[in-house]
């Protein structure tokens, strides 16, 4: 007889399981276990501050506008960021793009790989900037730690993953949309560097059918490629070691979308995958 009980429990409980999954209740589940895996669940909401008052805060305003620059936050202060670009494709390398509510944009560095796993596009995450180091690479402002490369000018790169996992909490889901980029933008540096833009209805050089993206060279680890109605400013980056190197471009007329990401006075467009190119309509 107790047998019998324990073996219908048994029973019971797993149909239990079968109806929260039909119900949808595996997709919370999954939510739930995302947010306790990874980050910092015990992070607590408060002193959140947007990408343009960190901007305009005396304390670190000198220091965004750089070119190459970096100073540890040690005020209580938090951001509110929504994932607009990630390693899945394997161009953009150990850092994350993000937008505040207001689309100003900033990358965050993270010595580590497979970040699209728990941080895909659209996640929206709390982080405690207290203890990190914001500035700028290239006048591309970033989030990470301190790293000084042989040239002597330091600036905030990879973290490690570790103390990245202590700074930041996983919130909910929103949807992310491209802002058009026109000729007229191509000098508003401070306006729009890092966001997710696109370009719309356009050419790219050397797109014949048989031109890769970024075919192997030598020494070189990415290949730069231009857009026919841009300036040399605007160009597609892409990396050598992107899951999308060895496709070809599209020909013909094209849609664009990408991380506008900054470097001096260039734009380096990041295709997230080869599917942010899209037939012009």
């Amino acid at each position: 007889m107790k047998k019998t009980i324990i073996l219908l429990f048994a029973l019971m409980t797993v149909a239990g399981m079968m109806t929260s999954c039909m119900d949808g209740g595996y997709d919370d589940l999954s939510d739930i276990t995302t947010q306790k895996a990874y980050g910092n669940d015990t992070i607590t909401e408060h002193n959140v501050v947007t990408l343009n008052e960190l901007r305009n805060n005396p304390k670190y305003k000198y220091i965004l506008k750089q070119y190459r620059d970096y100073q540890l936050v040690d005020d209580d202060l938090q951001l509110k960021l929504v994932v607009t670009g990630n390693d899945i494709g394997g161009n953009i390398y150990n850092k994350v793009a993000l937008q505040d509510e207001n689309g100003d944009a900033i990358f965050v560095c993270v010595y580590s790989g497979g970040m699209f796993s728990y941080l895909p596009v659209g996640q929206e995450i709390l982080i405690n900037l207290k203890g990190l180091y914001i500035g700028t690479y290239g006048y591309q402002q970033q989030i990470g730690t301190p790293y000084t490369p042989s040239s002597g000018n330091t600036y905030p790169g990879r973290m490690s993953k570790d103390l990245w996992m202590k700074h930041f909490k996983l919130l909910g889901k929103k949807s992310v949309e491209p802002i058009e980029f026109t000729t007229d933008m191509e000098n508003s540096f401070n306006s729009h560097a890092g966001k997710l833009m696109t370009i719309k209805n356009v050419t790219i050089k050397g797109a014949d059918g048989n031109t890769t993206w970024a075919p192997e060279n030598g020494s070189d680890f990415s290949i730069s490629r231009y857009i026919n109605g841009f300036s040399s400013s605007v160009v597609i980056y892409t990396s050598t070691s992107a899951k999308f190197a060895a496709e070809k471009i599209p020909t013909g007329k094209v849609n664009v979308t990408g991380i506008f990401s900054r470097y001096g006075t260039t734009w380096q467009i990041l295709l997230r995958t080869a599917s942010d190119v899209q037939p012009a309509e």
